[in-house]
């Protein structure tokens, strides 16, 4: 069968790696000799001037151009010589059926036979021991992944759950935000109400951030209420979310009613990536209920669970002499959980706590326990450790394979 490069390149369609090939010159043609001499050597390896333009029109081929083809085929030998070379260092070698099968599993993903492959990639004048060289080096460099790396990578249950939050899973919308949190006591109606006329009376951040300063009580006001982290929109109930999207930079959201308080927040600044399905987020939560209200003694258990408990189950200790239902896990998609909740909850990371609402007397602890995005059929916690596990261990092959380059002994000619 006969196959074009524009044929090819429909029916392959992927992207170069960066595992590969050193290749030798074959006999000279007396009319291209300047094309075998060295570009580069790497240690004791030479890199052609053929070698380079070998790459170049492989790339091409592979639809992995660059804005500089000839750096970039250059970088992806060089990394290849010096995978060779760490390979001989240490005793691994590929033999010829493992090349043959290397070949035919990359000819298979353009859905071609070996030798259909090889022939439309000479169409586009790239030889056969290219292809064969680049498949070597890629299997030698797999199996020195596999020798030297695994036991190095430990992926603990964490892990698996750290990676199951939203936003390890996609992209997001997210907002820089401040707060003010007003008391709803009657004793302090009559004050709230005038700061009220005040706060949405402010014309910029600055004067928004000096009434948190002087008013809020919440814990950022020493901060003139500035939430210093990014808060994902997908965090926020539906109440707060939809205000804050159309809500332009400046602009001031609330009054807001939560339990025991009165909110109002201010946006700072949005950025954006790709949207999350909010109808679609499930977080895990803890919550205590401490008698007393705001009390210095509350705030002061607070702080220390921040100190001590490292995750939800580390509030237990904290509720030894408090009524049985004072401490509860709670599980639920974020638009089904009440308002006051959902708001602290925003602005939270897992194993975080939050304390700036009352209910019935009580001061509300908030911990975060996970926020997962519900699949109809969610990955295993096998799986999930298996796509952990490969990633960091190419992240580990990389940085190895950049000190090999940084290592080595390089000259351009």
């Amino acid at each position: 069968m006969h196959f074009s490069k524009t044929s090819l390149l429909k029916h392959f369609g992927l992207v170069l790696s960066a595992c590969t090939v050193v290749l030798f010159a074959p006999p000279l043609p007396a009319q291209a000799q300047n094309m075998f001499a060295p570009a580069r050597t790497v240690n004791d390896r030479v890199i052609s001037n053929y070698d380079v333009e070998q790459r170049i029109n492989f790339m091409t081929v592979l639809n992995a151009g660059a804005a500089d083809m000839r750096r970039d085929a250059l970088t992806r030998l060089t990394e290849e010589a010096v995978q060779r070379d760490y390979a001989r260092r240490l005793g691994i070698r590929v033999n010829r059926d493992e090349i043959r099968e290397g070949m035919a599993e990359f000819a298979a993903r353009a859905e071609l036979p070996t030798e259909e492959f090889v022939a439309a990639l000479g169409e586009s004048g790239v030889d056969a021991e290219t292809f064969e060289g680049f498949v070597e080096a890629g299997l030698l460099w797999r199996k020195v992944v596999a020798q030297r790396f695994p036991a190095l990578i430990d992926v603990s249950g964490a892990d698996v759950r750290r990676s199951r939050d939203v936003a390890a899973i996609l992209g997001r919308e997210r907002v820089l935000i401040s707060e003010i949190f007003l008391p709803t006591d009657p004793e302090f109606a009559e004050a709230v109400s005038q700061i009220m006329e005040m706060i949405e009376g402010a014309r910029s951040v600055e004067e928004f951030s000096n009434l948190a300063r002087e008013f809020s009580l919440a814990g950022s006001r020493d901060q003139g209420g500035r939430l210093p982290d990014w808060v994902p929109v997908e965090n926020l109930p539906g109440p707060i979310s939809g205000p804050i999207l159309q809500a332009r930079p400046g602009q001031i959201v609330g009054p807001i009613p939560l339990s025991g308080a009165i909110a109002y927040f201010q946006l700072r600044a949005r950025e954006s990536t790709r949207d999350i399905p909010a109808d679609r987020v499930v977080l895990n939560y803890a919550r205590l209920l401490l008698p007393g209200g705001r009390s210095d003694e509350n705030l002061g258990r607070v702080a220390q669970m921040r100190q001590q408990a490292r995750n939800c189950a580390g509030l237990g200790p904290f509720a030894r002499d408090l009524p049985q239902d004072a401490l509860s896990e709670r599980e639920a998609l974020i638009n089904d959980i009440p308002r006051s909740d959902a708001v602290e909850l925003a602005r939270l990371d897992r194993n975080e706590i939050s304390a700036n609402t009352t209910e019935g007397g009580n001061l509300v602890v908030l911990m975060l326990c996970s926020r997962e995005l519900q699949f109809e059929d969610a990955p295993s916690d096998a799986r999930v450790r298996d796509v952990i596990f490969d990633r960091r261990l190419g992240e580990m092959a990389n940085v190895k394979l950049q000190e090999l380059v940084a290592d080595a002994d390089i000259r351009d000619f």
